[in-house]
């Protein structure tokens, strides 16, 4: 291989792409713009108490005071067994855990309720709130309807609430994997699309083939140097996040085979795109017609649990949704390369497909 050739098609595309004014903003500023707005109007403090509940008696009363609980519009309730939801709590992904031990039933006025709840240490001053708006719901639902409010002079708290050791995950360490996950696509169709198709437009392309130097060479070059700007971009969003509190629980190298491997996927479909189009007005469109989708819909700025369930099977097959769930897994939960084996399997599937369709598209031409 000439090391010599590659390099000089190396430095030259890396500065066509940063001449492109379009594909530096979609791909580059766009994202970093998106992040530093989300960041600064920071969408936690939301008065939903996200509240995971376990019904170890099972019977006719603690169903009742499940199914009040669950009128209450700012509580989401979630049942399960008592080392999952505790686990969920450590994890971050409940506010509180309220467990219903077997043989309850409601106590009389004064009298202890025997209701235990578990409630995290990572935000004090939130927790202190949800734990009053807990037992004054908690409260109304088993004293309510026997016509007593609960209180007065005896009045004993209906539940006994206790720490655990859990960890703060804000909306910035949600944030920061999906915006870069979008950034991998951002930059795999916008860079290569726009770049190629004003190449092609302007008659460039045709003339590489009267120079001594193989397309191979070139299209290297071309992989090797939006790769690159790819970690840059990818760094510095991390450095921004991590300005703003996000918390990296995984592995670097671990992150850095998840970025190669979905910017491999969204460059080979930036080539499909660049070899049928024409003109930079037929790319854009396409372009956005493949990303605006997975944008809004594969969990970049908010969770796809909030979607309707048909939706959320739907968009769960989306290459940018595989993506952004191995990039969370890995900065949120500490995730290996095995741990998160059913998304690399999807993104290698995405990967072959999106390979196979670049190789039937592309045309110099």
């Amino acid at each position: 291989m000439r090391i010599g050739v590659l390099w000089a098609l190396f430095v030259a595309s890396a500065k066509m792409f940063i001449r492109n004014r379009a594909a530096v903003f979609f791909s580059l500023f766009l994202p970093l713009i998106i992040m530093l707005i989300f960041g600064v109007l920071n969408f936690e403090g939301s008065t939903e108490l996200n509240v995971g509940i376990v019904d170890e008696a099972q019977n006719e009363a603690s169903a009742s005071l499940v199914d009040r609980l669950g009128e209450y519009e700012y509580i989401v309730l979630t049942e399960g067994d008592r080392d999952a939801e505790l686990a969920a709590l450590a994890d971050g992904d409940r506010g509180n855990v309220i467990i219903i031990p077997p043989d309850w039933a409601p106590p009389a006025p004064g009298a202890a309720s025997g209701l235990i709840a578990y409630a995290g240490n990572a935000d004090p001053a939130q927790a202190q709130v949800a734990q009053g708006l807990l037992q004054q719901a908690v409260g109304q639902a088993i004293f309510a309807p026997a016509g007593g409010g609960g209180g007065g002079a005896g009045f004993v708290p209906p539940l006994d609430f206790q720490q655990v050791e859990t960890r703060d995950l804000g909306y910035i360490d949600f944030l920061v994997p999906g915006i870069v996950g979008m950034t991998i696509m951002q930059l795999g169709l916008f860079g290569v699309a726009f770049g190629f198709v004003q190449l092609k437009r302007t008659g460039a392309l045709r003339r590489l083939f009267a120079t001594p130097t193989s397309p191979a060479y070139f299209l290297s070059a071309q992989v090797l140097s939006r790769l690159m700007i790819g970690l840059a971009q990818v760094a510095i969003l991390f450095g921004v996040g991590l300005w703003f509190g996000l918390q990296m629980i995984g592995s670097y190298l671990v992150l850095l085979v998840i970025v190669l491997i979905g910017s491999a996927i969204f460059l080979a479909v930036g080539f499909a795109i660049a070899g049928w189009a024409k003109n930079e007005d037929q790319a854009a469109p396409v372009a956005n017609l493949v990303s605006l989708p997975m944008m809004f819909l594969s969990g970049v700025f908010f969770p796809r649990e909030a979607m309707p369930e048909f939706l959320r099977g739907i968009t769960g097959f989306m290459p940018l949704t595989y993506v952004n769930d191995a990039l969370r897994a890995v900065v949120n939960e500490g995730a290996g390369l095995l741990t998160i084996g059913p998304e690399l399997l999807g993104m290698a599937v995405w990967l072959v497909l999106a390979f196979l369709l670049a190789v039937f598209m592309f045309r110099w031409e």
